[in-house]
């Protein structure tokens, strides 16, 4: 994943994180390690905003490239479950997102019972 996709993904991850207007300790963390883990430097969390709803989500993953969507969305499913729970507007933003990209509801559903339980 380039440099470019990879802040792109940090901006739906952020997202996911805060539609349910609760920024939890572990969510935070999830997102500082990821930018690490993304070589990106922390001044980069300004640039996550503004906060995108899942019909924008969808619309973004669309222009990654084909070849890192799932990889791209198995990373959004996993910090939605940084807290271990998933929010009611976590999952709606989920389901919109996996629908648009072509990822069926049972498949999110082993997705997210799977990040769960990591």
């Amino acid at each position: 994943m380039d440099e470019f996709t990879r802040r792109k993904l940090c901006r739906l991850i952020a997202g996911v994180v805060v539609v349910d207007d609760d920024l939890d300790p572990a969510e935070d963390a999830f997102i500082n390690n990821l930018l690490k883990k993304f070589e990106l430097g922390s001044e980069e969390r300004d640039a996550l905003f503004p906060i995108m709803d899942g019909d924008e989500a969808a619309r973004e993953l669309m222009t990654f490239p084909e070849a890192v969507r799932g990889e791209a969305f198995g990373i959004l499913v996993e910090a939605a479950a940084a807290d271990k729970k998933y929010a009611t507007e976590e999952r709606v933003f989920l389901e919109r997102v996996a629908e648009v990209i072509g990822v069926p509801k049972a498949e999110l559903d082993k997705m997210m019972e799977k990040a769960l339980a990591g």
